[in-house]
Parts: structure tokens; C-alpha cells; sequence
């Protein structure tokens, strides 16, 4: 719990700064989906986090092409 004031401040600052940050990565999703919310911009990076490590434990790494259409 923060109740020193620079604490507080600091704390608010971040709260800001994530709401603007998340609205600019989800930006470019919102021009093809007009219902793009916020919990869809984590599933989208949580999903592209999960396939990368998975593709690292790979013995062979797959080709761009095959990349770029998993990530699609």
C-alpha cells in the first residue's frame, strides 16, 4: 500500500502509462477488429511468447516461412 506521496504519485504515473502504452499496441489491432480489448492484446502476446519457447526446444529450427505463418 502506498501512502507517501511520491509513492502514490509514482504508482498513479505507471497506471498511466500502461493505459497509453497497451491503447498503442493494440492500435493496430483495433483497425481490423473493432472489439479488441485489452485482455486480447495479452492472449496475443502470451500466445506469441508460448509458441517461441516452444519452437526453441525444437532439435531443428523450422523454416521462415512455416514461422511466419505459425505467428500469423
Amino acid at each position: 500500500m502506498n501512502v507517501k506521496q511520491t509513492a502514490v504519485t509514482n504508482a498513479a504515473n505507471l497506471a498511466l502509462f500502461m493505459v497509453n502504452f497497451s491503447f498503442a499496441l493494440a492500435k493496430p489491432f483495433r483497425q481490423q477488429t473493432q472489439d479488441f480489448r485489452i485482455l486480447d492484446l495479452k492472449s496475443h502476446y502470451r500466445g506469441n511468447r508460448y509458441a517461441t519457447e516452444t519452437i526453441k526446444m525444437l532439435p531443428k529450427k523450422p523454416d521462415d516461412i512455416l514461422l511466419a505463418k505459425i505467428f500469423q
